[in-house]
């Protein structure tokens, strides 16, 4: 009997002993993690940018918020604010990546501009400072977005470049007999539509429109062959535009009959006379001046 109940109560302790080592915490897989809390706040992308007074920076600016183990925090309030100018938004939640994102449009005046960044007060890193440089809007003639500014639009800040040089000087039109589907504007605007509707409807390569939109000059290729009216307008601005591409290297308008991309029929489309300026139709297979634009 002895015996017996000294196995019993041996078996006993150990099991009372196993339980109080467990309750203990001996597992230590079962203690509660620590609570997760936004910590740190870092810049992604979006600083040192250049663009023209009172437009929108190219790139977004985009932080990232991480927790003490540094993985990114979703959920945590990230604040933007400009010294000038405007932003999309001005307060956001991180997303699930941890992420916060705002679009940046400068102010008036030139120069460096400032975007501040911020979160809580336990953020290490907030606030964070963004820069950008604010550049003078462009005039007719200036050395500009890959070529020479010779039409700008009511805010000053948009407008259109032709190209330093000459893309052929016996280029046709192209497909003859054939109209094509579009490719009938005239109005500034139009010549990058224009382009792609002759693309779309002429295959055939060394055309007017395809030099352009092959184009690829001073880290530009979204050429392409100006409207009627775009051509007119550099017609007005040659002799601008004669100083300034000269000066970066290219050459001088040639008192020769220019290409446009607007059509008139299947067998005539729009050109203009660089000597006078005279609006002329000609036969798509005539062989003249092909000058590429672009816009910015």
């Amino acid at each position: 009997m002895n015996k017996r109940f000294s196995i019993l109560a041996a078996t006993a302790l150990f099991i009372s002993s196993l339980s109080l080592l467990v309750s203990c915490g001996g597992d230590e897989g079962d203690d509660p993690k620590p609570e997760m809390k936004a910590t740190s706040i870092e810049l992604v992308s979006g600083s040192n940018q250049t663009a023209i007074v009172e437009t929108t920076l190219g790139n977004p600016v985009i932080v990232l918020v991480k927790d003490q183990e540094g993985n990114v925090f979703a959920g945590e309030t990230v604040k933007f604010a400009v010294s000038e100018g405007s932003v999309s938004v001005a307060s956001v939640v991180t997303d699930a990546n941890g992420k916060a994102t705002t679009t940046w449009t400068l102010g008036t005046s030139e120069g460096t501009q400032t975007l501040t960044v911020t979160g809580t007060s336990t953020l290490t890193g907030s606030p964070l400072s963004v820069t950008a440089t604010a550049t003078q809007k462009p005039a007719i003639g200036d050395f500009y977005a890959g070529g020479v500014v010779f039409y700008l639009d009511a805010t000053g800040t948009h407008g259109l470049v032709c190209a330093v040089t000459d893309q052929s000087d016996d280029a046709k039109w192209g497909c003859k007999e054939t109209t094509i589907d579009g490719a009938d504007g005239t109005t500034i605007g139009t010549g990058a539509q224009n382009t792609l509707d002759i693309l779309a409807g002429c295959f055939t390569e060394g055309t007017a429109a395809d030099l352009c939109s092959k184009l690829d000059l001073n880290g530009y290729d979204d050429w392409f062959l100006p409207s009627e009216d775009e051509l007119n307008e550099m017609y007005e601005n040659k002799a601008t535009i004669n100083t300034t591409a000269l000066a970066n290297g290219g050459t001088a308008f040639t008192d020769d009959t220019h290409w446009s991309s607007s059509e008139e029929n299947f067998i005539l489309a729009h050109a203009i006379d660089f000597t006078d300026g005279t609006f002329l139709n000609n036969g798509k297979a005539g062989f003249f001046v092909v000058r590429a634009i672009r816009e910015f």
